[in-house]
C-alpha cells in the first residue's frame, strides 16, 4: 500500500504531466481542411465550417460575421474564376486568439491581376488582418493556375 507521501507525489507527477500535455495541445496549431467542388451552392457550407470554428476559437460574434464574410468573398473570388469541374480547398489553421485560412483553386487566369479595382478585395482587407493573394502554375501540366486566397483574423478584429 502506497504512504500518503507516495500517492501525493503520483497525483503531483500525474498533474505535471496533464499539464504539459494541455500546454502542448494549447500550442500546436489546429488544422482542418475542406474540400468542395468549386461551386457557389457550396458557400454555405465553408461559411457554416468557418462560423463553427471562430466559435470554437471563442471569438465574439462580431468578429464570427467577419470570419464568415471573409471566407465568403475569398471563395467567391475563386469560385467565379475556376475551371468548370474544379475544387476548392479550404485550409483552417487555429493558434489561439487567430484564425488563418488559406482557399486555393484552379482557374483560369490570374485573379491578382485585378486586386486593386475590386471591391471585393477591398471588403477582404477591411475584414481581415491580412490578405495576401498568388498564382502558381498548376501540376496537371495543363497550362492552368492554382490560385491561393490566404486569410488571417484574430480576436476581436471587427473592431479596428
Amino acid at each position: 500500500m502506497a504512504t500518503t507521501a507516495e500517492r501525493t507525489h503520483g497525483a503531483h507527477t500525474l498533474m505535471a504531466r496533464s499539464a504539459s500535455i494541455d500546454s502542448v495541445r494549447e500550442n500546436t496549431p489546429s488544422t482542418v481542411e475542406l474540400r468542395v467542388r468549386a461551386d457557389a451552392d457550396q458557400l454555405s457550407v465553408l461559411r457554416a465550417v468557418a462560423a463553427a470554428i471562430a466559435l470554437r476559437q471563442d471569438f465574439d460574434l462580431d468578429t464570427v460575421e467577419d470570419v464568415k464574410l471573409a471566407v465568403d468573398e475569398a471563395a467567391t473570388r475563386l469560385i467565379t474564376d475556376s475551371a468548370t469541374t474544379s475544387t476548392l480547398s479550404c485550409i483552417f489553421e487555429t493558434t489561439p486568439g487567430e484564425l488563418s485560412i488559406i482557399l486555393s483553386a484552379p482557374t483560369r487566369g490570374d485573379i491578382a491581376a485585378d486586386r486593386s479595382r475590386s471591391f471585393g478585395w477591398h471588403v477582404l482587407e477591411a475584414l481581415t488582418d491580412s490578405v495576401s493573394v498568388s498564382s502558381d502554375a498548376d501540376s496537371d501540366g495543363d497550362g492552368g493556375t492554382v490560385a491561393t486566397i490566404a486569410l488571417t483574423l484574430s480576436e476581436g478584429s471587427s473592431a479596428r
